[in-house]
């Protein structure tokens, strides 16, 4: 059944993309190769509603304390472990769990043994680098 067109449809403020998207993670984790130290990220959606990115925190490595003003953050956990700054605490998090995180809510994630392998959801829109606070 053919879709309808967007542009036509009542009440639809926002089509863009105008496509749905299937991302098989088994396949795009197995094309990557990883830096050493860090975090390994790409945005696989953006529309100004939502953004998804797929990422890799390398073992050892830390994204560092830092809060959103403008975007809520939704982390799911799909490899791995590793732990999240949670409301001050730092939470162990495995395949499966999903951490919310309201903007302005200072947060990090680290991944001291292991690979961790996650989705980062941000709504609304992530702008690049112009959301992201800091703590010293």
């Amino acid at each position: 059944m053919p879709a309808p067109d967007p542009t036509t449809l009542k009440g639809l403020v926002d089509s863009t993309p105008a496509e749905s998207l299937l991302i098989r993670l088994a396949d795009y984790y197995a094309g990557r190769t990883l830096p050493e130290k860090g975090v390994d990220s790409e945005v696989k959606y953006d529309c100004p509603r939502t953004q998804l990115m797929v990422r890799t925190l390398v073992k050892g490595s830390s994204i560092g304390a830092h809060f959103h003003t403008v975007s809520d953050e939704y982390v799911i956990v799909v490899g791995g472990r590793g732990e999240i700054l949670v409301n001050g605490t730092w939470k162990t998090v495995k395949m499966g769990d999903v951490h919310v995180c309201p903007r302005g809510i200072v947060h990090d994630t680290r991944a001291p043994e292991e690979n961790l392998r996650y989705l980062s959801i941000f709504t609304p829109h992530l702008p690049p680098g112009t959301d992201i606070n800091w703590i010293q």
